[in-house]
């Protein structure tokens, strides 16, 4: 007798949890949406301003950077073919002229490079606490219970789940100018 009661008192709990596992997961008040935070950044006024100017650094300081390789290479040729002729002290003063020079690129290229990832991430952090901030606003005016940022690999699928990529888009560069 008592066994039958607790079997069935199981059975009563697991229907109970199930109704609710099923009643919570077709709940008609749940929103979700979807946003591409990469081509948001990619495509507000800011993310091509950012781009454009991150493009341009980059050809400056390639130019200036190709002008010290060629320096390198000529002394390196002339170093080649004088180190022949050359002995003792001036040929240990070319190799050190060489030597000091190739540092001096080395140094170059690795300053360059963090010069240019500081300026990128400065404008990629600027953009992406304004597009947060514009997200935030939508999900609290639009009621969403959650949003997911779809281009970081979190979301592998949606079905009839609106992405407000566009909407996001629009409402930063509306608001990045104030």
């Amino acid at each position: 007798m008592i066994r039958k009661t607790l079997i069935l008192l199981a059975a009563v709990v697991l229907g109970v949890v199930a109704f609710k596992a099923l009643r919570a997961e077709s709940t008609p008040g749940m929103k979700f949406a979807v946003v591409d935070f990469q081509r948001a950044i990619n495509e507000t006024n800011d993310g091509k301003k950012a781009e454009a100017s991150l493009n341009a650094a980059l050809a400056e300081k390639k130019k200036k950077f190709d002008l010290l390789k060629s320096e390198l290479d000529a002394m390196k040729a002339s170093f080649d073919k004088d180190r022949l002729i050359l002995t003792g002290q001036a040929l240990e003063d070319k190799k050190l002229a060489l030597q000091k020079k190739l540092m001096e690129v080395e140094q170059t290229g690795s300053t360059y490079e963090q010069e240019l990832g500081a300026k990128k991430s400065d404008a990629l952090k600027k953009i992406l606490t304004g597009l947060q901030t514009v997200v935030q606003n939508i999900g609290k005016k639009d009621n969403f219970n959650f949003i997911f940022e779809r281009s970081q690999g979190g979301v592998l699928f949606t079905s009839g789940t609106p992405d407000i990529t566009d909407r996001v888009i629009q409402e930063y560069n509306a608001t990045a100018g104030k």
